[in-house]
């Protein structure tokens, strides 16, 4: 296996887990100041992110470390809301490990998962209207997408899951020992 990230990610067919589906070895492919994980979810109900945060922390962060390496950003910063107290607990534990990446612990408000939101919130740079991320140097990618590069790092894992919310009313309960269920 080559050891570029973008080679990497790019054989692996990783595109951003966030919905928009962007082909993350194009994102990676550039030198920013910033990697910023989205870790916000905007929509109200979405808890995937969340979670994973929560229980694969330092696979996330050996995964942002590669995309701050390859980019030459010199920092990192995870982007959540302060209602995420499971994954700002497992993030605490494991930063010490990852100098240069920071949290930043945003409001719980609606949009703060918008990628345009969580720059400015994080940074403090306006996204140019029309622009992206990489236009006031930084790179915004989601905790799902590192967490798929980090698998094709670790055990040559290509794409193949989807991890998803479900919410509302349903026909059955979670499996017993589900890592993520409610009690």
């Amino acid at each position: 296996m080559s050891t570029n990230l973008v080679d990497i990610v790019k054989s692996a067919g990783i595109v951003g887990a966030g919905g928009a589906t962007f082909p993350t070895h194009v994102k990676v492919n550039a030198e920013v100041e910033t990697v910023i994980v989205n870790g916000a979810e905007c929509e109200p109900l979405l808890r995937v992110d969340q979670q994973l945060m929560a229980d694969r922390t330092a696979d996330m962060l050996v995964a942002l470390k590669a995309v701050m390496d390859h980019t030459k950003a010199r920092e990192g910063i995870v982007g959540l809301k302060k209602k995420y107290i499971p994954a700002i607990t497992a993030l605490n534990r494991e930063l010490p490990k990852f100098p240069g990446i920071r949290l930043h612990i945003m409001n719980n408000f609606y949009p703060a998962g918008d990628e345009q939101t969580l720059v400015y919130e994080t940074t403090g740079r306006i996204v140019p209207e029309g622009g992206i991320p990489l236009n006031v140097g930084t790179l915004v990618i989601n905790v799902e997408t590192l967490l798929n590069i980090y698998d094709m790092m670790a055990e040559e894992k290509p794409v193949i899951d989807k991890y998803i919310t479900v919410t509302g009313c349903v026909a059955r309960k979670s499996p017993p020992g589900c890592p993520w269920a409610s009690p």
